[in-house]
């Protein structure tokens, strides 16, 4: 049995002793305690009355919140705490202390139930008439802490009640904003749904979003071209709007004020739809509405990529083919079926680039787009080492890698062109782009593109091992002509040059060089005594003018 934590000690009164109160009194002292009954000022009462009946003193008060006496007031007393205990509730004399003094464990209770307890203490036992007050008081005083206890029970729960109030009220706040919400949302999806099914296509839901948030809209393929446009605004030029938008693949915000949300489907970015929020003071349901039609509308573009796949599978297969040998006659007739002529010449074209790409667009996806915006036909197959493209000849491809650049956002990539060959040669063609990839990925120079035509001598030199056979080919024959002109900065390769592409005539020689014949004599003088070759014997003759191309390839059509 413990003390209360913060007891609240009961006020003592002296009351003169020959007054001594009687059952009226204990009326009266009861219904005190029932005007305002609190557990305090019940103890205060019935304390002073017992003071007043026998002239006991309280030294020890207990009370029973749970039905488990606790110390109230008084000195802690441990010995005196469990005698107090061992009553069980029942109201007898306490064993003497050892002043020998009266003790007596009074109870009260109220409601059937122990609720609280004095320890009174005097120096002799009190009489009988005495006792009976005393026994008396115990029974306005059990009724009154019940009766507190009762008014505090139900002032927590008051309290609780109107905590629970406020927290319905705000519950049903949040229900309320929560519903209107999800009317709003269900609004806009079914206006989106309509939108989706009014056989208008993408534009329609685009103008269903710019209805919806009264912001300009547009979409976007995954390669920033427009493909639908909403636009608010008055002016007659449309495309002034959709300008300012920029390329949204770039990011999800333009310096012009554009957001963008990506459309993807299956980890792969079809398109984006942008708003125009400057303020970025979208609300929520315009959010929603741009989020909602971005899902719908990658379904719609996932279900036209999964159709459009069966038919770049079909072209992907023949591509392979052809670079394999098929049989033309075979190859044709699949051919007509994807709308592709296989009559005229073809070239084969070979690409590599860095994966993933910055901006999550395939290699292939960027060829074909590259390839389509070229207005050149291509069957496109996606390989491992790189994508190939059989693409029809007559198409100028010299832009291709900025195209692809640009559509990947990444500059980190080879491409090789072969020759032009008909259907049947295509196999050629295909190892020819190899071999221009090849010499670029190999070269110092190993970004860009590389046609197998424009490689000259490079056609039938090894450039394997980063060109170093090639260079110590070229060093071999040229190394102390090219080692004289950087020290002394002449022009002596050059003039050998050109010496040998005009077929050793000095007169076309030294027109080219625009210098005087004498100079010419003496600059070829100078070439045989630093180079130590006798440019008039056939063989060296041969090797100095490889040399010379090998060198003027390996420095300028791998730049």
């Amino acid at each position: 049995m413990n003390a209360s934590n913060d007891p609240d000690h009961l006020a003592h009164l002296d009351p003169d002793p020959e007054v001594r109160p009687g059952l009226y009194d204990i009326f009266r002292t009861g219904s005190r305690m029932f005007e305002r009954p609190s557990t305090r000022e019940t103890l205060r009462l019935a304390e002073a009355s017992a003071r007043g009946i026998a002239g006991c003193t309280v030294p020890a008060v207990f009370v029973a919140p749970q039905g488990h006496l606790v110390r109230y007031s008084g000195k802690e007393d441990r010995r005196l705490d469990l005698l107090v205990e061992a009553r069980a509730g029942v109201s007898g004399v306490l064993t003497p202390a050892d002043d020998d003094a009266w003790r007596y464990a009074l109870f009260f209770r109220g409601t059937g139930k122990v609720k609280g307890a004095f320890v009174l203490q005097a120096t002799a036992e009190p009489s009988s008439a005495e006792m009976f007050l005393l026994l008396a008081l115990a029974e306005p005083t059990g009724a009154a802490l019940a009766a507190a206890e009762l008014i505090a029970r139900e002032r927590r729960q008051a309290r609780e009640l109107r905590r629970l109030g406020k927290a319905q009220v705000a519950f049903n706040r949040t229900m309320a904003a929560t519903i209107v919400q999800l009317n709003a949302q269900q609004q806009i999806r079914d206006a989106i749904v309509s939108a989706a099914g009014s056989g208008k296509g993408e534009a329609q839901i685009v103008e269903t979003v710019s209805d919806i948030t009264q912001r300009s809209t547009v979409l976007q393929d995954s390669f920033g071209n427009e493909l639908a446009l909403a636009d608010i605004t008055d002016s007659s030029d449309s495309s002034a709007m959709f300008v300012s938008a920029g390329n949204l693949s770039a990011g999800g915000r333009s310096d012009t004020g554009w957001r963008s949300t990506p459309i993807r489907s299956r980890g792969e970015t079809l398109g984006f739809m942008g708003i125009y929020d400057p303020e970025n003071s979208r609300s929520d349901d315009d959010r929603f509405a741009v989020e909602y039609a971005s899902a719908t509308i990658a379904v719609e573009l996932a279900h036209r990529r999964n159709l459009a796949e069966v038919e770049l599978r079909l072209g992907r297969d023949l591509a392979d083919d052809l670079v394999a040998g098929t049989r033309v006659g075979d190859a044709l007739a699949r051919a007509e079926a994807l709308h592709y002529d296989l009559g005229g010449f073809q070239r084969v074209v070979l690409v590599a680039w860095e994966t993933p790409t910055p901006n999550g667009v395939e290699v292939s996806a960027a060829v074909r787009y590259a390839l389509a915006s070229m207005h050149a036909p291509a069957l496109i197959s996606r390989r491992p080492e790189a994508t190939l493209a059989v693409v029809a000849d007559g198409h100028d491809l010299s832009s291709l890698y900025e195209r692809v650049s640009a559509a990947l956002t990444s500059v980190r990539g080879t491409i090789g062109i072969g020759g032009r060959c008909a259907a049947h040669d295509l196999p050629r063609s295909f190892a020819e782009a190899a071999r221009a990839m090849r010499i670029r990925t190999e070269s110092r120079q190993p970004l860009g593109l590389s046609n197998h035509d424009d490689l000259g001598l490079l056609r039938i030199l090894d450039t394997s091992n980063d060109g170093a056979r090639l260079e110590r080919y070229v060093d071999e024959w040229l190394g102390p002509l090219i080692t004289h002109d950087r020290q002394h900065h002449s022009d002596l390769v050059r003039t050998l040059a050109v010496y040998l592409d005009s077929g050793g005539n000095y007169d076309r020689a030294s027109s080219a060089l625009i210098i005087h014949r004498s100079t010419l004599r003496y600059r070829l003088s100078r070439i045989r005594q630093v180079s130590g070759r006798d440019i008039n014997d056939p063989e060296s003759r041969l090797n100095l003018h490889i040399a010379i191309r090998a060198r003027t390839a390996l420095r300028d059509n791998l730049r």
